[in-house]
């Protein structure tokens, strides 16, 4: 697991290093259309959804990280990301706490200047969890789908909107998968 967070990093950001070709003409307010890396910080409201749960509601929860755009052609861009995240769910027996190091693998496109839709999976590895271990054994991988949009106040200043939706069991033997919707704000360098 450890390995795996060590390689998402490097590749994350090891591409600033790279010696790729930058596509230039694009539309979009990053009208240079270079690499452009950022800061992230949002706010969540998460839940576990799934048929083996009984009276739990959404949670509080945020996300901060960092990240990156990278022009693949015109308006469309690569678009990840890697976030600390808080998650889970409230009420019921107990309130579920989630640590997650997230890498969302967003694709990009800008249907204006301004306004971009956003669509892609999600990787995510459980750091840390509030669950007696001699009751419950969490999935220390998330895998799941993104989708949103945002809006470009200017070339520094991002504005997001994603929800986002898990497809393995975060509880072994139960039917329990993550679920989340954010509002954020990428501040790019």
């Amino acid at each position: 697991m450890r390995k795996l967070l060590v390689v998402a990093v490097f590749i994350f950001f090891g591409i600033q290093h790279s010696d790729a070709q930058v596509i230039q003409g694009t539309t979009s307010m990053n009208s240079s259309g270079d690499l452009r890396f950022g800061a992230k910080a949002s706010l969540m409201l998460t839940d576990l959804v799934g048929k083996d749960l009984v009276d739990n509601t959404p949670a509080a929860g945020f996300q901060l990280g960092a990240a990156m755009e990278m022009p693949i052609m015109d308006e469309i861009y690569f678009a990840p990301e890697l976030l600390f995240s808080l998650q889970g769910a409230a009420g019921g027996v107990d309130n579920v706490r989630l640590f997650y190091m997230n890498l969302p693998l967003m694709g990009k496109y800008y249907i204006t200047d301004q306004i971009a839709a956003e669509f892609g999976p999600q990787i995510g590895i459980l750091i840390s969890d509030n669950f007696d271990r001699v009751f419950v054994n969490t999935n220390t991988i998330d895998v799941g789908i993104g989708f949103g949009g945002g809006y470009a106040i200017n070339d520094e200043i991002y504005l997001q909107a994603r929800f986002n939706y898990g497809f393995i069991k975060v509880i072994e033997n139960v039917r329990a998968y993550n679920a989340s919707f954010q509002v954020g704000a990428i501040y790019y360098f």
